[in-house]
């Protein structure tokens, strides 16, 4: 199972990293406000997804539980402290002159967690 999460999470980048070569931000438009319950509809999947795969892993994959922490305090951010979520997010853009910046920051994480992800179970002294 956490073999396929890992996947999950790199074929993400790739397709985020194919829908930049054709100039379609999908973090931006994820990120805009009125996507919000698509937003925290994805972060509540993968931390449904990354607890399951915490759960029926033996032995417990903490960095799996530190992915899952991370999309849960993404959804609590979002949820209870929206003014400030848009507020970074616009910090963000404002400091780079690339308008898709989120992109160029969520490729390399989803790649990277994805790599991380698979070789957790090795990493963790699992199979």
């Amino acid at each position: 199972m956490t073999i396929i999460l890992g996947y999950i999470y790199l074929f993400l980048a790739i397709l985020q990293l194919l829908l930049l070569t054709f100039n379609y931000s999908f973090s931006n438009w994820i990120a805009l406000p009125k996507n919000k319950n698509t937003y925290l509809q994805s972060e509540f999947f993968f931390v449904f997804i990354n607890g399951f795969v915490l759960l029926n892993s033996s032995p417990l994959n903490w960095i799996v539980g530190l992915v899952m922490l991370g999309h849960a305090y993404g959804a609590y951010t979002l949820l209870f402290n929206s003014k400030e979520f848009y507020s970074s997010l616009e910090e963000i853009k404002a400091m780079t002159s690339q308008d898709n910046i989120l992109d160029l920051i969520s490729i390399p994480t989803l790649a990277i967690i994805g790599f991380i992800v698979i070789y957790s179970s090795s990493l963790t002294g699992g199979i």
